[in-house]
């Protein structure tokens, strides 16, 4: 029994220690701790670097050259030394000669280049940071998904609690309606019948709420795991559904302008150009200014750092490189072919998007419209509900009404709250995809 009553009380105190949180609070801590986020943080660093590897690239270029090689099965080199004092049989002199094995040679050089006109050079620098730009728009792009699906996940759970209050409270009166129906039963003005329909609904109940909580708490911990923090945490939502009164009247606006994907979209597409423009300077003549340096010897021992003197042959050159493409195979054609598809895909995917934008945004007006028309006649029939009810329970304490008429009057009640909660909540999601569709959402945030 003490262990029951601990457990208990354990579970009173942690229940009271959740932490409040606001949307507001939420979408503040989702935006510093979401994993996604962070990581596209580390994704923007290596775009910067992928910039400066592209300029770096035009910068000049020095390398270093160096090679030692060992020969084998190979003639002597023959070095003549003069002329025989004796002629040959036809005359002439012979050269008389040496046989100088050479076994080693060693040989090192430095080389200066500059592009002088490479164009490819420079269109990759371009696309570079139109890929800066592009990845920065889809930073925003993921910022105002994470706000959505944020705000999206807090109200959901205050939908599914807003119900769990309407099922609470119908439980409760239920339970104030068997007291009097027991001792209505006791005094033999009720039927044991009434009674045990009484306990069979108030048992029906109290499943579905435990239920609901298990739902409640999974969603939670959902919307942990978005904000970055780990799940199992108790938080208590502050705000509510029926208390939101934010002048939503006023939102309109052109999603066609406000979206970030659509410029995240037309970004691409000039990106898509640059590739065009790219391939077709693959047979644009390039020039690139060099200058070289180097030295080489060849002994019959490795002995070359024992004296350096005149044992090392050195060269040097200055000059320009021009190299003209003048026939691939017609590849570089296709490639155009191929980079113009691609185009003119992405163009394709931009014309249904914009499709897409209006279509969310004409839908978003017509379902906020009946929602607010819906919450009215919803917020009537909550009231008349109620009223209904008390008159059936007063019915049924007099005997006037049987407990079937008092049980359809709590089910319609119940009903009608449920009902209340649905088209608030309608609102509020229909608020949320033009709040979103207008790019409202991420000013909220602070974007």
């Amino acid at each position: 029994m003490r262990k029951i009553l601990y457990l208990l009380v354990l579970g009173t105190a942690v229940f009271a220690s959740a932490a409040p949180l606001s949307l507001k609070q939420a979408l503040s801590e989702g935006l510093k701790g979401n994993l996604d986020i962070q990581r596209s943080e580390l994704g923007s660093e290596g775009i910067d670097a992928q910039v400066n590897a592209a300029f770096r690239s035009y910068l000049p270029q020095l390398t270093a050259n160096g090679t030692a090689t060992r020969l084998w099965a190979h003639d002597p080199t023959k070095i003549p030394i003069g002329a025989s004092p004796v002629p040959n049989n036809k005359g002439f002199l012979d050269m008389i000669t040496i046989d100088y094995p050479i076994n080693w040679n060693v040989a090192g050089d430095l080389r200066l280049t500059q592009f002088l006109y490479v164009p490819q050079a420079l269109t990759g620098i371009s696309m570079a940071r139109k890929g800066k730009e592009i990845d920065a728009l889809g930073k925003q792009e993921l910022r105002e998904g994470i706000v959505y699906g944020i705000t999206m996940q807090y109200w959901a759970i205050v939908y599914m609690e807003e119900n769990l209050d309407v099922m609470q409270k119908s439980k409760d009166n239920l339970s104030k309606t068997r007291e009097v129906i027991a001792a209505m039963v006791e005094q033999g003005i009720a039927k044991k019948s009434d009674l045990n329909t009484m306990d069979i609904n108030l048992s029906s109940l109290s499943t579905q709420i435990d239920n609901l909580k298990v739902q409640i708490q999974t969603q939670k911990d959902a919307l942990l795991q978005i904000m970055g923090r780990t799940p199992g945490e108790q938080i208590e939502l502050t705000d509510r559904l029926s208390t939101d009164f934010r002048n939503s009247a006023d939102i309109s606006g052109n999603p066609l302008q406000s979206s970030i994907t659509l410029r995240r979209m037309e970004q691409q597409v000039k990106l898509q150009e640059m590739q065009i423009d790219l391939t077709r300077q693959e047979i644009y003549p390039n020039v690139v200014a060099f200058a070289s340096y180097g030295t080489q010897a060849s002994r019959e021992k490795f002995d070359f750092f024992d004296d350096a003197k005149d044992k090392f042959a050195d060269n040097g050159t200055v000059g320009i490189s021009v190299t003209v493409p003048l026939f691939d195979g017609m590849s570089n054609s296709a490639k155009r072919t191929y980079a113009r598809i691609q185009k003119r895909q992405l163009e394709i995917d931009m014309e249904k998007q914009k499709l897409a934008l209006q279509a969310t945004y004409e839908s978003a007006k017509s379902t906020l419209f009946n929602a607010k028309n819906m919450v009215e006649r919803n917020r009537e029939n909550a009231k008349l509900s109620e009223e209904n009810y008390l008159m059936k329970e007063l019915e049924y304490k007099e005997q006037v009404a049987p407990i079937t008429d008092l049980l359809t009057a709590d089910n319609n009640m119940q009903t009608a709250r449920s009902n209340l909660v649905n088209a608030l909540y309608t609102e509020k999601t229909a608020e949320l995809a033009l709040e979103q569709v207008l790019g409202i959402l991420r000013q909220r945030a602070g974007e």
